[in-house]
C-alpha cells in the first residue's frame, strides 16, 4: 500500500469510492461538490474552494495500482489552518488500517510543511470515533449539518 498524488485518471475510481460510501458516510447530494474538488486538483491557479492557498489530494493504492482510498487537505490563505478534505476508503476495505494510514500521512505532511497550522476537519456522527482515536476533539456539532440525519461534527487535532 502506498500514497501518491491524485491524477486525473483517478477521477472515476474516486467517484466509485464516494458512491460506495453513500449512505451513510456521505449524502448523495454531496457528489457534485466532490466531483468539483477532483476536477480542480492539480490545476494551476484553480482551487476548488475559495480562500485557500493550497489544496492537495492523495490516493492510496495497492501494489497492483488498484485504488483503496483517497483524501487530502487544504490550507486557508494565511496558512494557519489545514483542513482535511474528502477522506474515504472503499467500503469493503474499511477497518483494516487504510484510513488510519491515510490520516496519519496527512497529519505528518502538515506538521512538517506547515508546523504552525491547526489541523481541523468536518465529519459526520459515523466517523467521529475514528478521528477521536487519532487525537481529534469535537469542537461543535451541527444537527443535520451535511444533510437530513447526517450531522456535522467540527473537530480539531490536539
Amino acid at each position: 500500500m502506498k500514497a501518491r498524488n491524485f491524477e486525473e485518471r483517478d477521477t472515476e475510481a474516486c467517484l466509485r469510492i464516494f458512491d460506495g460510501n453513500c449512505p451513510p458516510y456521505f449524502a448523495t447530494e454531496e457528489r457534485t461538490a466532490f466531483e468539483h474538488w477532483l476536477v480542480c486538483q492539480g490545476k494551476t491557479l484553480k482551487n476548488a474552494y475559495k480562500n485557500t492557498s493550497l489544496e492537495t489530494y492523495r490516493v492510496i493504492e495497492h501494489e497492483g495500482g488498484e485504488l483503496l482510498g483517497c483524501g487530502g487537505y487544504y490550507l486557508n490563505l494565511d496558512q494557519t489552518e489545514a483542513r482535511f478534505a474528502w477522506g474515504m476508503i472503499r467500503r469493503e476495505l474499511q477497518h483494516q488500517g487504510i484510513g488510519r494510514y491515510l490520516s496519519m500521512q496527512r497529519i505528518e505532511e502538515i506538521k512538517v510543511n506547515y508546523p504552525l497550522a491547526e489541523i481541523t476537519l468536518a465529519t459526520s456522527q459515523h466517523t467521529v470515533p475514528f478521528y477521536a482515536q487519532l487525537g481529534f476533539e469535537v469542537l461543535d456539532i451541527i444537527p443535520s449539518g451535511f444533510a437530513p440525519k447526517l450531522d456535522k461534527y467540527e473537530m480539531k487535532w490536539k
